[in-house]
């Protein structure tokens, strides 16, 4: 059973618990961003194609959304709709999307909600830097039984969910059918249509670098000229002939990041296009790409990337 799509917000204490998580907050930029990719017509016509394909909602969010993603959506499930609404439901809802949107940093992932329904979410990056996620989901991975039916209704009950035993088994058995192998399928088909969208998003900050002041435009070249090499503050604010406080303020304004993990980022982004050659050894990769040791380059490679660079380059 499905629901019209609406505009509701949960409950806000029900976010309380997801939103004091110390999650990397986007900048305004990547929300800007994030904002033209939805409204755009790519989006708009791939949206309603995918609906209309699988019977399945789909939602654009940013990496910092503290509410159910597909509430509000076509094609939403009457039970999720309802669960939306509640304090207690929604939280629960909250921690599986934290969890799945931690598992889908670097690429597409599925997780299995306590309602037993699947949820899927695939990254969009920016300049190697996840700014949102594709959600889709609220399907099952096989036909409901009457155990997940029990189980469900007692869910329900301790949460005192305003739904009906019949309006829940509906809202199950109308509910998309997605196996592990169609659950793939799916996430490859969202990733092509992601790695579109992060192509737009990724032309968006190059307009907006444009109009960027000279000081940055000259710091950034400096910085990519001079990746391998070690890079201190100080020597490039000498080289720009200006003070190392200075740069470092006008830096965090207008890239919006710390001078520091700008770099460790762009360095992390060449380590992955040398991870593609399988002929490179992970030692040869980590020089390189500007890391001065092994660890390090281990270390920075999973904060950014969320898997070691021998995970990555397996994917």
């Amino acid at each position: 059973m499905l629901v019209r799509s609406q505009q509701m917000k949960p409950d806000t204490k029900a976010v309380t618990k997801a939103v004091s998580d110390p999650a990397v907050k986007p900048t305004p930029g990547d929300l800007q961003i994030v904002q033209k990719l939805i409204k755009s017509e790519l989006y708009q016509r791939f949206r309603a194609a995918y609906g209309d394909l699988t019977g399945l909602p789909l939602a654009l969010r940013s990496k910092d959304y503290w509410q159910p993603p597909l509430h509000g959506e076509m094609q939403e499930r009457l039970i999720c709709s309802y669960m939306a609404r509640n304090p207690n439901a929604c939280s629960c809802c909250l921690e599986t999307q934290l969890k799945l949107m931690e598992l889908a940093e670097d690429q597409g992932q599925a997780i299995k909600c306590p309602m037993g329904m699947i949820d899927i979410a695939v990254p969009i990056h920016v300049s190697g830097r996840c700014i949102a996620f594709l959600h889709t989901g609220q399907m099952l991975p096989q036909q409901p039984s009457r155990t997940l039916f029990r189980n469900a209704a007692k869910k329900l009950e301790e949460w005192n969910l305003d739904i009906t035993p019949l309006e829940m088994e509906e809202s199950y058995q109308s509910a998309e059918v997605y196996t592990s192998q169609r659950q793939k399928a799916l996430i490859e088909l969202i990733t092509q249509f992601a790695e579109r969208l992060s192509d737009q998003a990724n032309a968006i900050m190059i307009r907006k670098k444009s109009a960027e002041p000279l000081l940055i435009k000259k710091a950034r070249t400096y910085i990519e000229s001079n990746i391998t090499e070690p890079i201190r503050l100080e020597d490039l604010a000498k080289h720009l002939n200006v003070s190392p406080f200075y740069l470092c303020r006008q830096f965090q304004k207008h890239v919006k990041v710390r001078f520091t993990e700008y770099i460790t980022r762009l360095r992390v982004e060449r380590a992955k296009q040398l991870l593609l050659n399988q002929n490179n050894r992970i030692s040869e990769v980590a020089f390189e790409a500007g890391f001065q040791s092994i660890p390090h380059f281990n270390r920075s490679f999973k904060r950014v990337a969320g898997v070691t660079p021998t995970q990555w380059r397996v994917q």
